[in-house]
C-alpha cells in the first residue's frame, strides 16, 4: 500500500484484478480515539503488482466497511459504498478522546473500468436509533441487482 493502515474499507471489483482500500488509520493504545484516522483511497491491481492512489473519501473514516454494488456479470456499471465506522474525536470532561461515529454511507462509481467522484448519502438508520455501526454482512443477490447489507448487533440482526 502506499499509505499503511488499519480498520479500512476494501473490496474487490469483480472482473478487473483490482482490490479498492479506502479510509483506516491506527489505535492509540490507551485511548482508542486518540489514533490516526486517514481519507485516502488507494486501487491494488493484481496483474502490475501495484498501488494507485484515488481521489479520496469526503472526510477521514476508519473503522469502516466496503462492498461493491452492480452486476458481477460484466464490466458495466458497479459502486463501491463505504458505511459507518468512525472519524473526528471529542473530548469527554475535555480529558478523555471518545470517537464520533458516522451513520451514513459514501460511495464511489465505477463505469467501466472508469473511477468516478465520491457523492455522500444521508444516514442509513434513525437517529438515536444506533450510536456506532455493528458487524456488516452482505449478501449478493443472484441477478446483480442490489445486495442485501445486514448490520449484526448481539443477537439483533437490523436490515
Amino acid at each position: 500500500m502506499i499509505s499503511a493502515r488499519g480498520s479500512f474499507a476494501c473490496a474487490v471489483v469483480p472482473n478487473s484484478n483490482q482490490i479498492i482500500a479506502a479510509g483506516g488509520g491506527s489505535r492509540h493504545t490507551m485511548f482508542a480515539a486518540a489514533g490516526s484516522r486517514m481519507s485516502s483511497v488507494e486501487m491494488y491491481d493484481i496483474g502490475t503488482n501495484e498501488w494507485t492512489a484515488l481521489d479520496g473519501l469526503p472526510r477521514f473514516q476508519a473503522g469502516c466497511v466496503g462492498f461493491i454494488v452492480g452486476n458481477e456479470g460484466s464490466d458495466g456499471d458497479k459502486e463501491f459504498w463505504v458505511m459507518g465506522g468512525y472519524g473526528e474525536s471529542r473530548t469527554v470532561l475535555g480529558v478523555f478522546p471518545v470517537d464520533e461515529y458516522y451513520s451514513d454511507a459514501v460511495v464511489m462509481e465505477l463505469k467501466n473500468g472508469v473511477v468516478g467522484k465520491w457523492r455522500e448519502l444521508d444516514d442509513m438508520w434513525e437517529a438515536g436509533e444506533r450510536r456506532k455501526l455493528g458487524r456488516i454482512a452482505v449478501i449478493d443477490d443472484d441477478n446483480g441487482s442490489f445486495p442485501s447489507v445486514f448490520m449484526l448487533d448481539t443477537s439483533d440482526i437490523f436490515r
